[in-house]
Order: structure tokens, then C-alpha cells, then sequence
């Protein structure tokens, strides 16, 4: 990929990309999500080429948060992170 992104594509019908960038604005942490069609294999896409039509994403989302929240999001992660592993393979 050309760009920072995370492709999630394990589920199809819940499938996309998520961007997060420090100071586009100045002391924020940027969080962008972009949902893909589920009939649209991502698997070897990447967002930023000529692949992708735009009806293919549906949904699009950007979210500046402060330091402490992006503080809090990690923290939220780390233990929803913690609560799939323990039900891996259960």
C-alpha cells in the first residue's frame, strides 16, 4: 500500500481501511474509516490506486480526537484486544 492504511477484510460485509495521523490538526490524532462494498474483494487493493470505483466504498468517516482521547481509544483497544484472545478458538 501506498499510504498508512489498515485493511480489514476478515469479515466481508464489515470490511475496509482505517488511516490515523498525528497534527493534521495541530494536537489532534486523526482517525479515518472508509467501509467497502462487501460483494468488492479487497484483499489486494489498496485505497489510494485506480482499482477501487467510488461506489465501492459506502461509507466514509473522519474523526479528529484530542490527545487524551486518542489515549483513551488505545486503552479501550488493548482491552477489547485482551477479550477476543481469551475467546480465540473457545
Amino acid at each position: 500500500m501506498s499510504r498508512n492504511l489498515l485493511r480489514c477484510n476478515t469479515i466481508n460485509y464489515r470490511q475496509g481501511y482505517f488511516e490515523v495521523l498525528g497534527n493534521i490538526h495541530p494536537g489532534c490524532v486523526n482517525l479515518e474509516a472508509w467501509e467497502v462494498h462487501a460483494e468488492r474483494d479487497i484483499s489486494g487493493v489498496d485505497l489510494g490506486d485506480d482499482s477501487l470505483e467510488d461506489d465501492d466504498v459506502i461509507a466514509n468517516t473522519e474523526i479528529e480526537l484530542t490527545i487524551e482521547e486518542a489515549e483513551v481509544l488505545v486503552s479501550q483497544l488493548l482491552d477489547a484486544i485482551k477479550v477476543a484472545k481469551e475467546n480465540v478458538g473457545a
